[in-house]
């Protein structure tokens, strides 16, 4: 099977792009079992709702409209080229691309109706042009997989109704601390989906370890002494330390508010995955493409398609979704 090859910038070598490329040749399978487990959380439909009327979305463009830089053709090009090459790769229609002043080195992806991705100038300054690239292709990952319902609803949950919780009736507060936690269990696997979609765009193992360290442990000065296979390493030390109950329970409070997995082990995950017949087989051409899916529904409320034939719900405003198509 006969795979295209995008170049839009001759100074880098040519990447594999995905045509039709669907987001079940990468999602990563603890993220689909986390998802259906949080679907299944009984009063969610309500939350969804409310979340969606309060205008959290409405609010966060306004926000970046007013207060960032919106990357376009004629504003930061460099930029809107990664982002270009990054959503041919992945076969992903462009969102909105922001970038904001920020001492922390950060990139997210927000938006159940307009997707946008935001990231910062210090991201910018600290990545070279291939880490750079990961980082938008890891947003859009999200995008590719449809997690953007839900990873709006978490973002909202963790800067809003986490800090009402306090004030809440016994069973109000019950419900909201599991949703919580359920929340940011689902966001966890879901980065190793999107991490997968990262190294599908620069098509480079070592440039999403080296992300990785910059952003935990990078400093400009140590640049050329980090060692990836030794942080790597570092997976296993962790898991060393889980022979007894104390250990386990240390590490239930240092994850259960975390939006992402510990760093050594996305790395690890990554070198795994890399090496397996599933992206080889990516790399050659061999994988599920939208056209093929069979079940593809549309949502009755705001008619968006749905290709994902696992989503009960729609990914974008949370309507039921029929049952799909067998044919």
């Amino acid at each position: 099977m006969d795979t295209e090859i995008y170049t839009p910038n001759l100074s880098l070598p040519p990447r594999v792009r995905f045509p039709g490329l669907s987001s079940a040749a990468f999602e990563h399978p603890a993220d689909r079992a986390a998802l259906e487990a949080l679907r299944r959380t009984p009063g969610l439909d309500r939350l969804i709702k409310v979340i969606y009327d309060m205008g959290a979305e409405r609010f966060l463009r306004v926000a970046f409209t007013g207060e960032s830089i919106r990357v376009s053709p004629r504003q930061c090009r460099r930029i809107y080229n990664d982002l270009r090459e990054a959503c041919a790769i992945l076969d992903v229609d462009e969102p909105e691309l922001y970038i904001t002043q920020s001492p922390m080195p950060n990139a997210f992806a927000f938006g159940m109706q307009r997707h946008t991705i935001v990231i910062t100038t210090s991201a910018i300054d600290l990545f070279s042009d291939t880490e750079r690239l990961g980082v938008i292709g890891h947003e859009l990952g999200h995008i590719k997989a449809e997690h953007m319902l839900y990873r709006t609803m978490a973002q909202y949950f963790a800067e809003v109704l986490s800090g009402l919780i306090h004030d809440l009736p016994l069973l109000s507060k019950l419900f909201t601390t599991t949703l919580g936690y359920g929340l940011y269990a689902w966001m966890r696997k879901s980065e190793l989906t999107a991490d997968r979609a990262e190294v599908l765009v620069t098509q480079d193992p070592d440039a999403f370890v080296m992300t990785t360290m910059k952003l935990v442990g990078g400093s400009q000065k140590l640049m050329d002494e980090l060692n990836p296979e030794e942080f790597i390493n570092q997976a296993d030390s962790l898991e060393d330390m889980e022979g007894d109950f104390l250990s386990l329970y240390y590490k239930f409070l240092m994850v259960a508010q975390q939006t992402h997995p510990f760093p050594s082990l996305r790395c690890r995950e990554i070198k795994e995955w890399t090496q397996s017949d599933q992206y080889l087989k990516l790399l050659r051409g061999d994988y599920p493409r939208t056209e093929r899916d069979a079940g593809n529904r549309t949502c009755a409320n705001c008619e968006t398609v749905v290709r994902n034939v696992t989503f009960r719900y729609c990914p974008e405003c949370g309507a039921d979704l029929p049952a799909p198509s067998r044919e």
